[in-house]
This record gives C-alpha cells, sequence and structure tokens, in this order.
C-alpha cells in the first residue's frame, strides 16, 4: 500500500524569500538542522525565523517537514495547509500535504492534494506516482492504472510503474499478465532478491526442462518466503533437482516439508559448480500461478514442522483447558505497517471475548501493547515462556498447530498458521495486499483461511466487531 514514505521523497526548497534577513537567516539554521535529523532545534529555528516574518510560507513548510519526519502527521498537515494560504501556487506545499495526508490515511485528501501539485508542476512524477497510490488505496483501480500508465510515458526507463500496475492485474485475478509485468519488480532491485542474483554468469531459467539443477535465490520478507514458497511442490514435478535460498529461521521447516530440495540460508554461499541456471522465488509465479485452476489443483497441501518439540511449549499447553486462539495482531513494516495493525483499543476488545484463552503469537518487542491490554481488558495475552517466536519459526509454528484458531492480521505469522493449513483468520486493512485479492472470504492461496476484511477505509471497529461476534456466538468455546 506503500503508505510509509521515504523521508527523501518530501520536497524542500531551500530558496529564501523573506524580505526579513533575520527570517532568512533563522530558516537556513533551520535546514541544516533538518538535515543532520535534529527534528526539535530545526522547528525551533523555524518558528524564530516566523517571529521576523509571519507571512513566511517556507518557515511553515519547513516546520511540516520536520514534523512530518518526527511522526507528528496531524500536526504536519495544518502546517502544510497554513503555508499554502500563504502561497497556494507552490507545487512543493501540496506536494508535502500529500505525504502528510497519506500518512493519516486520509487517501481522499492526499489525491486532491497531489492533484493540485500536479496543476502547478505536471511532470513531477513523484506526485503522479503517489496519485496513482493513492487511487489504488481507495480501490478507485481504473483511475490508478490509469495514472501508473501516465507515469510510464513521464518516466519510460523506470520499472516501477509496471510493476505496480502487475499488482493490481493479479488482485484482479488477471494471473497471465499480472505475473509477467511482476517481473519488473526485479529491475532496480524493487522485489529485494537475496544477494548473488545481480552478479549471476549462469543462464536465468525460462520455465522449461533442463539438465542439471536449478537455484532458487529468496527474495523480499519472510511472510513473502513463505507465501511463495508454496509453489516449490508444484515445481517439483517438473524440476527436480533445486536449490533453494531462503531466511535463516525458514531453513528447518523448508527441509522438513521439501526433502528433495537442498535448502540453504540466506546467507550460505552456493558453490558455481552446483547448479547451472537459477531464478527468483516469486518469478515461479509465472508459470506455476497463471490461471486460478493453479491456485485450487496445486500439490502443496501444507508446511511441515519438525517432530522435536520445545518441552515448554507441551508444559505449556498442557496446563490450559478450554478454548486457545493465537493471536498476532502487528506489523513492524515500515512501508505500510501501521495500517495493517490493531491498536491496543481494537486488541483489548477481542480479548474481552468470553470462555477463551488467548496466546501470544506476535513476534517482536510488544511486552508495552500487551501491558496496555491487561490494564484496558483485565485479561492477559498468555505466553509461552522461554521461547523465542521471533527467531525460532519451528516453535512457532508448533504453538499455533497447539492452538484451535489462529487470529492475526496481514503479516508473516498470518502466511505461517495460514501454510500450516490451520485454521486462521486474517484480519486486513479495506485496500489489502495483493495476494489476498478482491472481493473474496476464502483465501486463494490457502486452504482453511478466512479473510476478514474492513468494509470502508481506516474501519477497523467494525472487523473487531464481527470478530468478537463470530467467537461469542461459536459453540466452540462453550
Amino acid at each position: 500500500m506503500d503508505k510509509k514514505l521515504s523521508p527523501n521523497s518530501l520536497q524542500i526548497s531551500k530558496n529564501l524569500f523573506s524580505l526579513n534577513t533575520l527570517a532568512d537567516t533563522y530558516n537556513f539554521k533551520g535546514l541544516k538542522f533538518l538535515e543532520k535529523d535534529d527534528y526539535e532545534n530545526a522547528i525551533t529555528c523555524f518558528f524564530q525565523s516566523l517571529d521576523y516574518d509571519q507571512n513566511y510560507s517556507h518557515a511553515y513548510s519547513n516546520i511540516g517537514n520536520a514534523l512530518l519526519k518526527k511522526g507528528n502527521y496531524d500536526e504536519a498537515v495544518k502546517m502544510f495547509r497554513d503555508a499554502i494560504k500563504l502561497d497556494e501556487k507552490s507545487s512543493i506545499y501540496h506536494f508535502n500535504l500529500g505525504i502528510a495526508l497519506t500518512q493519516c490515511n486520509d487517501h481522499k485528501g492526499a489525491a486532491k492534494a497531489y492533484k493540485e501539485c500536479l496543476k502547478i508542476e505536471p511532470r513531477n512524477k513523484l506526485a503522479v506516482k503517489f496519485l496513482a497510490n493513492s487511487y489504488k488505496d481507495l480501490k478507485m483501480f481504473p483511475e490508478a492504472m490509469k495514472t501508473y500508465k501516465k507515469l510510464e510515458k513521464l518516466d519510460p526507463k523506470n520499472p516501477e510503474a509496471a510493476f505496480l500496475q502487475s499488482k493490481i492485474h493479479i488482485r484482479h485475478g488477471r494471473f497471465n499478465i499480472g505475473w509477467k509485468l511482476y517481473e519488473n519488480g526485479l529491475k532496480n532491485n524493487i522485489r529485494k532478491p537475496f544477494a548473488g542474483y545481480y552478479n549471476e554468469t549462469k543462464t536465468l531459467w525460462d520455465g522449461k526442462p533442463f539438465d542439471g539443477t536449478l537455484l532458487i535465490y529468496g527474495e523480499q520478507g519472510l511472510g513473502d518466503q513463505i507465501n511463495f514458497g508454496t509453489l516449490l511442490k508444484d515445481l517439483l514435478n517438473v524440476k527436480q533437482d533445486v536449490i533453494v535460498k531462503v531466511d535463516e529461521r525458514l531453513k528447518e521447516i523448508f527441509s522438513n516439508t521439501y526433502p528433495e530440495i537442498r535448502v540453504y540460508g540466506e546467507d550460505d554461499i552456493v558453490p558455481t559448480k552446483d547448479y547451472e541456471k537459477y531464478i527468483s522465488l516469486a518469478s515461479l509465479c509465472k508459470f506455476f500461478r497463471a490461471h486460478t485452476d493453479d491456485f485450487t489443483n496445486t500439490q502443496f497441501t501444507n508446511y511441515v514442522i519438525g517432530k522435536t518439540e520445545n518441552p515448554y511449549i507441551n508444559d505449556f499447553f498442557n496446563k490450559i483447558s478450554g478454548f486457545k486462539i493465537g493471536i498476532s495482531w502487528h506489523s513492524f513494516s515500515t512501508l505500510n505497517g501501521e495500517t495493517r495493525s490493531l491498536n491496543t483499543d481494537q486488541l483489548s476488545k477481542i480479548i474481552k471475548c468470553r470462555n477463551v484463552n488467548f496466546i501470544n503469537i506476535q513476534y517482536g518487542n510488544v511486552l508495552k501493547q500487551i501491558k496496555e491490554v491487561k490494564l484496558l481488558s483485565g485479561i492477559d495475552i498468555l505466553k509461552v515462556p522461554f521461547t523465542d517466536i521471533t527467531r525460532d519459526i519451528n516453535s512457532l509454528a508448533s504453538i499455533i498447530k497447539k492452538c484451535d484458531l489462529i487470529i492475526s492480521i496481514d503479516n508473516s505469522t498470518a502466511h505461517l498458521s495460514a501454510s500450516l493449513g490451520h485454521p486462521t483468520w486474517v484480519l486486513l486493512p479495506y485496500s489489502a495486499d495483493f495476494r489476498w485479492m478482491e472481493e473474496i472470504t476464502p483465501a486463494i492461496w490457502y486452504k482453511n483461511t478466512t479473510l476478514i476484511r474492513q468494509e470502508k477505509e481506516n474501519d477497523w471497529d467494525s472487523v473487531v466487531d464481527l470478530v468478537c461476534n463470530a467467537i461469542d456466538n461459536s459453540e466452540l468455546n462453550k
């Protein structure tokens, strides 16, 4: 969803337009602090600039830039609007306002701001891209596609516009064209295949049988590798000699699931003599997921976890009676994690559901959130002791398998639970990741996985209510 925008996307004007020399001086000092990410001193200098010239629009805009980088998005919006009141002809102010509104999940407002920017500066490529992203997040897909095509014309050497179009095609089931365009993500390192991919001297695999071994490079994040790793079973029907590189944490589960495949960690070195051709993991989709039938007829069933279990897990679950729900509510993604995550108020409402034991399967440092939930709900989210579910994926998988149900937002845990074939409810924002498709409840990639979607932007309350009602009315927890 491209919500979290790089600070480098901000457009900062260093032109000095105040008639007051001191206003210019403090503005310039503030810019120097801003370059060093010293936001507090930068803001102080910009406000001092306004003391000498209350109509200095650049100072307002620069305060907005500093607030935006600090994460104070609502306050940044106010500053950019103050700057626009003073100079509505500045494309920079409208552009940065669009970024701030995007961070506030106000995609309608952001689209309006980007359009105002483009009225003044029609060839602003970033504004065109972010306008298209806003249309996509508003589910105005025809407008998004039209705008991405405009970006292609403005910046024909940049593969990103085609890559972004691919996701819209795929989420609407146009797999054949979608996966072909998705290959543009390998240009400019957009898809981030593992190190070594771009230095390959071997032949890129074209999907046809050959004598020799195929090396598959993992790519992107943990959840992506889990998801795209489900294609390996179908690959083995046409190609038996395979090596795959995955995140070190996934080596065991991939080895258990695919004993025919040699599994390496991301940083392991594969000798060049051991393989003849190579490909990136998600590129298998163009060969094995070109039609809807390829999803339903896949040979993949579920991932297989190791037989050796963490004794703390067994002890923990032996002491618990009643219905057990594993819950994961947070994404640490810098791109759109906040949009996908539940806050502690929303999580607390789910935790209050009766006759249910909620088990923590949330990776990362979330101790503060768990304490807040206890204060709000009076209920503990239970945690398996002495178990690192962030690094030990096999133990996390074991915990998932011992729960009756998994409820997760869209993160790697959702993909892990779903790929284990375990009953899973995935809570999705209004404009979700392209792999969850559009307007479907069962997940096309996985069995036993139900998708619960926001019906309108930023509306987690209706999703939470639906989840609570479903749990409370279920016979399983009575």
